[in-house]
């Protein structure tokens, strides 16, 4: 019983001191779990034995989801092998390990955690378990961020203030040394001052709003002559006229306080009657009410830049009316073909003895007439480069000025010549045209009666210059035409290069001389400019881009109809057209073969490519142009040789031509000129006696 009762108190004893510490292993497990800090054991094999409910808050888990596991099975076995197991490793060798990481539970928000693993020792002193501690540490992060952040911005603003400091000190400095040369540095700004007012491109003056002056440069000065220094009893309103002092008025009740300045632009005649464009740039001065103090106005001409603007917008003009007036002038010559042609044909059988003879020949004029205008036209539109040689500007000035003189005896010629003036790239007969039509413009402007001034000279042209004109700058010649005639007036000035312009009377111009003047010019990459004077006379100014190429002799021209035995296929798209080149080409003795259009004449030619010897093809028709069927053709025959024929003039032709075409003619035209121009191409210039 003794011994019973010996054992049932030993026993008593161990159950007191197994429920003690069962009860303190509660309360451990309760401060544990009550710890913000997330705490996890882990034993040697890498198995969570113990998590506190931190934990599973943060991983958004169970107890039982994790105790039991393998840590690579909780966090997968590339993050358990590459960050969590070197780190176990080391805790298990005895050493206590801390890190900080950011990283995020099971697709919560990015946190930053401090983790410490701990390493646990048994009663032996066998580390057996890594206790892991983990601390969320996001908000000392974020804090210590912002503390960075406004660290950096208090060190800026130290910096900014200590930089502050520096430069008032440098200035207070400077201004001690400044008032110590106080008079010498008076002087020099006050010349500095003078110099800056009197070079500046602009007139600028200060004024109240009752409009007394309180400054003005010297330019304003100067332009309107107001002498000294003093500006008392000066206005500002009274160096302009009314018109143009109201509308300064009217600009300056716009400014507001939100809107204190305005730029604006306006013109007024000087006293010559010129037409001067001025730009404004007004500002004012507002008290604290919102009510104007001061006004400041800068004047800048810009009558310079207004005239550049409107000669750009009358070089777009005349290209969009170029382009109507050639096809005016390409139908009208398609018109005058068909005339020609049948008037050819006519001229077989009708010698001079012929009743109907002088009828045919009136019809001719009045054809080369017809013909006259619309090379007017597409020297406008076109510029009509036909023959371009290089030509010395002085015999074409000379010659055609002694030809006018013959004519116009009462005009006295004025001559002035480059001695050793460039050679330019031209066509001769073009160029005279131009010159001719200045000629005729400024004996016209001079009631008939005057002096004319011809002028050629080499000169060098800037890129301002050429600007408006849309050309290259160089060395141009220019030939300048000046007249003491009554000048144009500015009001009609921006129009006189318009075709069908005139101020003649009805019946007595066509209104194509100046038109032409400014296409021809345009093709051969010149320009033509003008300045004018109202009462005291005109200089037009016609520059042509010299040319490095050396002149060469003609070569004699054959005359008569010349014929031949070959076989041609005519190509046009207007019947009448077609129907008189065939009669026209069955006279001079060829084969000819029609086609109507250009996909017909693609048939045509496939068909029997080594019968034809020479194609004459129309360039502008309905269906495929005449560059489009140039380019078949020789794609089916390379050797096949073709004649461009057009109511357009040659420059139109320019791409077709540079492709390999054998020649070009215009329309109209007659049998012996379309005879020569068959046997240039045909024989490459080994001509054939007519018949």
């Amino acid at each position: 019983m003794d011994e019973a009762t010996a054992e049932i108190k030993v026993l008593r004893e161990k159950l007191r001191l197994l429920e003690k510490e069962k009860e303190s292993w509660r309360k451990s497990q309760f401060i544990a779990n009550a710890a913000d800090q997330l705490l996890t054991m882990i034993d040697s094999n890498y198995i969570y034995e113990s998590v506190n409910q931190a934990y599973c808050r943060a991983r958004g888990q169970r107890h039982e989801d994790v105790v039991g596991k393998t840590v690579a099975v909780v966090w997968g076995q590339s993050q358990f092998d590459s960050i969590i197991k070197p780190k176990l490793d080391n805790c298990f060798a005895g050493h206590v390990t801390s890190s900080e990481d950011w990283f995020k539970f099971d697709g919560r928000e990015l946190r930053c955690y401090q983790v410490t693993y701990n390493p646990y020792r048994d009663g032996s002193g066998q580390v057996t378990h890594a206790v892991v501690v983990t601390h969320d540490i996001t908000a000392r992060k974020h804090a210590e961020a912002g503390m960075k952040k406004a660290n950096d911005r208090l060190e800026r603003r130290v910096q900014e203030r200590t930089e502050a400091l520096e430069q008032a000190n440098n200035q207070l400095r400077n201004e001690i040394e400044e008032r110590k040369r106080a008079e010498k540095a008076l002087r020099e700004s006050e010349d500095r001052y003078r110099s800056v007012s009197r070079d500046m491109p602009a007139m600028v003056c200060r004024y109240l709003p009752n409009g007394d002056l309180t400054f003005a440069n010297v330019r304003f000065k100067n332009h309107f002559q107001h002498a000294g220094e003093m500006l008392a009893d000066a206005n500002v309103f009274a160096f302009f006229p009314d018109a143009e002092g109201q509308r300064m008025k009217k600009r300056l009740q716009r400014l507001r306080p939100a809107k204190p300045m305005v730029i604006s632009e306006q013109s007024t005649r000087s006293e010559a009657g010129d037409i001067l464009w001025r730009q404004w740039t007004d500002r004012a001065l507002f008290d604290e009410q919102g009510a104007a103090i001061e006004y400041q106005s800068i004047i800048i001409d810009i009558t310079e830049k207004k005239d550049i603007e409107s000669k750009l917008q009358q070089a777009q003009k005349m290209e969009a009316i170029g382009t109507l007036a050639g096809g005016i002038a390409h139908d009208f010559n398609n018109l005058l073909m068909g005339i020609q042609g049948n008037i050819s044909l006519m001229d077989l059988d009708v010698d001079h003895r012929h009743p109907l003879y002088e009828n045919t020949r009136s019809i001719e004029q009045l054809v080369d007439s017809g013909a006259n205008l619309t090379r007017q036209l597409l020297g406008f539109a076109r510029g009509g480069k036909y023959v371009v040689k290089t030509v010395n500007l002085n015999d074409v000035v000379s010659e055609t000025a002694a030809l006018f003189g013959r004519t116009r005896k009462s005009i006295r010629i004025h001559e002035t010549y480059e001695p050793d003036v460039r050679l330019v790239s031209a066509d001769r007969g073009q160029i005279e045209q131009v010159l001719i039509n200045l000629y005729l413009n400024a004996w016209q402007a001079m009631s008939e009666k005057g002096d004319l001034y011809l002028e050629t000279q080499n000169v060098t042209i800037d890129e301002k210059f050429v600007k408006p004109f849309e050309t290259s700058y160089g060395d141009y010649v220019r030939v300048s035409v000046t007249d003491t005639g009554k000048g144009i007036d500015p009001a009609i000035s921006h129009r006189i290069f318009d075709p069908f312009f005139t101020t003649k009377e009805f019946g007595c111009g066509s209104g194509l001389g100046l038109a032409s003047v400014f296409g021809i010019v345009k093709n051969h990459d010149g320009i033509v400019d003008f300045e004018s004077h109202p009462g005291r006379g005109t200089t037009f100014s016609v520059y042509l881009p010299i040319s490095q190429k050396t002149s060469k002799e003609p070569a004699p021209v054959p005359v008569g109809i010349l014929k031949g035995p070959e076989t041609i296929l005519l190509v046009d798209d207007e019947p009448f057209i077609l129907d008189v080149g065939v009669k026209m080409l069955e006279k001079m003795g060829y084969t000819v073969i029609k086609a109507c259009c250009g996909n017909d004449a693609v048939r045509v030619f496939n068909n029997i490519p080594k019968q034809i010897d020479l194609v004459i093809l129309d360039l502008i028709m309905p269906d495929i142009g005449g560059g489009e069927v140039f380019d078949r053709l020789r794609a089916i025959r390379p050797d096949i040789k073709v004649l461009l024929a057009s109511g357009y003039s040659m420059g139109d032709a320019a791409a077709i031509i540079a492709r390999g075409c054998n020649g070009f003619i215009q329309k109209p035209f007659g049998m012996e000129k379309l005879s020569h121009a068959i046997r240039e191409v045909i024989d490459n210039g080994r001509h054939q006696p007519a018949a």
